[in-house]
């Protein structure tokens, strides 16, 4: 009786543990994950940029700089690029922006905000108010155009749309100075 109940017993779990079920859903929420965390750190990390560059266009003092430093400190330690570079480089997930082209801009557009933070932190940590505030007008168009790009459209699978961001990045790449 034992035996029995035994063999019942192991037959049935093994039962259970050969299911067919797909690991499918399982995979299309990794892609709905994935991408919705790469949505919200793409727009916080043009938001963050376009808030410090806007602040900067408008600085009258040094003591606003200590302020300043300390959000392009907190915006060069997170290091936006990262998540980005595992994205596009992966075959898997490589299809959340399937358009090279915008891959390679947004890598570029990255890059380059990382960059010009740095220098911009040089003369910040320098108190160097009068250099900064020659550069009021680049600061303030690079804070317009992180508006402008700052939307849905880089999710999107309607081609006008994908298309108008990409002249609209193209924009914004040509006023970093190099």
């Amino acid at each position: 009786m034992k035996r029995l109940l035994s063999l019942i017993l192991g037959s049935c779990l093994f039962l259970a543990s050969c299911s067919i079920t797909s690991s499918e859903p399982t995979h299309n929420q990794f892609q709905i994950t994935l991408t919705d965390v790469f949505k919200h750190q793409h727009t916080s990390s043009v938001y963050q940029f376009e808030l410090i560059t806007k602040e900067l266009s408008n600085v009258k003092d040094k003591e606003r700089l200590a302020y300043l430093s300390g959000m392009i400190d907190s915006y060069l330690i997170s290091n936006p690029l990262f998540l980005p570079s595992i994205i596009f480089n992966n075959g898997e997930t490589k299809q959340i922006i399937a358009d090279e082209q915008l891959q390679s801009e947004i890598v570029t557009l990255y890059q380059n905000k990382k960059e010009y933070l740095k220098k911009i932190q040089s003369l910040v940590n320098e108190n160097n108010l009068l250099e900064i505030q020659g550069k009021q007008d680049e600061l303030k168009k690079l804070s317009e155009l992180m508006g402008k790009i700052n939307d849905d459209r880089l999710f999107s699978n309607d081609k006008p749309k994908l298309d108008s961001l990409k002249k609209d990045l193209e924009n914004v790449i040509k006023e970093f100075p190099n």
